[in-house]
């Protein structure tokens, strides 16, 4: 029996050294909590709130709401930016005034130390980005299933494309997509290629939101189209397009042969996220034929990133068909997985 515990102290550690290595990384090791006892989740939930006090006062920084003082502390920025507004007499107005003379322009070296300021606040916002993504790969450890674990260490190639990218991801959803992406690489490297890692660093909101969508009706690596009345032209019409356009799906629809899991009789069951949908026939076959859009190689590589979700029973009720081998699909809520 696998001791799933102690693999998941393992990948924690070898996550922990591959991220930040060996050193002082400012956040607290896997071992170093585990030697100290401390409760993993209040660690991980301290550290997580220290890094968004920290960002928060990058924000404040750049806007302006927060200076530094002669120690080189960030301290709110008390500078009365008031102007007077009250009109001088028409004595005063007749006098001529330089046009240009209220403009401020900087000098080079005032306008470099903004350009460095600049640099180090989008590097800092970067490397906390990193940080706060690797904590939630820590926490995301202590939720998966292990049965085994590669010693073998993550391509420094793949590691560094891995940070630049990750480093600029800001919204939560899409800073679990790349832990997830992690802790997939370091459990076993190779998991994940390159190309995986490009698309993640393209994908926008929409196209995250399209994807949710879609696995939603995914029943193992293809969309059954044999679901009469379900699909509308004008609302999954694009969403097929907007697929293809990620090179998620294949360009046209075609025959996927579902094999059977009994040499008599006809039976397979198709998994769909917490669901499943039986096929059964009384016609003797080893595999039975549907009418499907097919996932790519990129689509199904993508798809195992997103953490399952709820099937579309609508669309589950609506995928029942007779073939010609005797075949039918069928579906029953009792059939919660």
């Amino acid at each position: 029996m696998t001791d799933t515990t102690n693999l998941r102290q393992k990948l924690a550690d070898k996550l922990w050294h591959t991220l930040f290595g060996g050193g002082d990384s400012a956040l607290m090791a896997p071992w170093r909590r585990t030697d100290s006892k401390r409760n993993h989740q209040q660690v991980r939930a301290a550290e997580l709130k220290a890094i968004e006090d920290m960002l928060a006062d990058l924000d404040a920084l750049h806007a302006g709401r927060k200076t530094f003082d002669r120690n080189g502390d960030l301290v709110d920025n008390t500078e009365d930016d008031f102007r007077p507004s009250g009109k001088f007499s028409s004595f005063l107005e007749q006098a001529e005034q330089d046009p240009l003379a209220e403009l401020r322009v900087p000098t080079v070296g005032e306008s470099l130390k903004k350009v460095r300021l600049e640099a180090e606040i989008r590097m800092l916002r970067q490397s906390l980005n990193v940080r706060r993504i690797g904590l939630r790969a820590d926490q995301l450890v202590e939720t998966i299933e292990l049965e085994s674990m590669s010693e073998r260490p993550v391509d420094a190639d793949w590691l560094t494309r891995w940070k630049e990218a990750a480093a600029r991801a800001v919204a939560t959803d899409f800073q679990d997509m790349w832990a997830r992406v992690l802790v997939d690489e370091v459990r076993q490297p190779g998991s994940h290629n390159l190309r995986t890692l490009a698309w993640l660093n393209t994908v926008s909101k929409a196209d995250m939101t399209t994807l949710r969508f879609m696995l939603r009706l995914d029943l193992g690596g293809f969309i059954s189209l044999e679901a009469a009345g379900y699909f509308n032209k004008d609302i999954h019409g694009p969403m097929f397009t907007q697929m293809e356009a990620m090179g998620f799906l294949q360009p046209d629809p075609g025959k996927t042969r579902i094999k059977s899991v009994e040499e008599k009789n006809f039976r397979a069951v198709l998994r769909c996220q917490n669901k499943a949908l039986y096929i059964e026939g009384e016609d003797e076959g080893s595999e039975m034929p549907m009418l499907a859009r097919t996932f790519t190689a990129l689509g199904r590589e993508v798809s195992v990133l997103f953490a399952p979700g709820m099937a579309d029973t609508a669309y589950l009720f609506a995928v029942d068909w007779m073939t010609s081998e005797g075949a039918k699909g069928l579906f029953s809520e009792k059939m919660s997985l």
